[in-house]
């Protein structure tokens, strides 16, 4: 029974995952210091002793721009671009980054785990109605089959369905 296909000789998309997996996983536990109340550029700025004005003067834009950027900043609200040019003129470098709280393996298996859980009580429910019970033992080997050609198809089949 194969609810979910996957091309096992597929090795070069197999390998191009791999070198994915584990650069995002390099993140995880990445301690990052969080960003100051007031945001990093104003944060800088004053440890320069730098003015919004002469900030402004460096970057071509008014005092109010900046001024008005540094609040951006503050509220999320900045884009990465205006972000790196007010870096480049505080003599900074931009770095951003997307930690994962777990390995992406785990993600994937817990992924896997939800979807094959949602087929087998679908499943179960169905027996049910026919007076086919299905018994716990055999529901946690449909379980782990399902779950591992979820895992094994990967991509689109693990995010197809985002109702969780």
């Amino acid at each position: 029974m194969h609810l979910f296909s996957a091309n096992p000789n597929n090795t070069v998309k197999k390998t191009v995952m791999h070198q994915y997996r584990a650069i995002a996983n390099s993140a995880v536990g990445l301690y990052l210091i969080k960003k100051p109340k007031e945001g990093w550029v104003r944060t800088i700025r004053t440890a320069l002793g730098m003015s919004g004005a002469q900030l402004g003067a460096r970057a071509g834009l008014t005092r109010n721009k900046i001024s008005i950027l540094e609040r951006k900043e503050a509220e999320g609200d900045i884009t990465i671009n205006q972000l790196k040019v007010l870096a480049e003129h505080l003599g900074c470098d931009l770095t951003y980054a997307l930690v994962p709280s777990k390995p992406i393996e785990d993600m994937i298996d817990d992924r896997a785990t939800v979807i094959a859980s949602q087929s087998v009580d679908t499943n179960s429910q169905n027996m049910f109605l026919e007076a086919q019970p299905i018994d716990v033992e055999t529901q946690n080997r449909l379980l782990n089959q399902i779950k591992e050609q979820v895992v094994a198809a990967g991509g689109r089949v693990l995010w197809k369905n985002t109702t969780e």
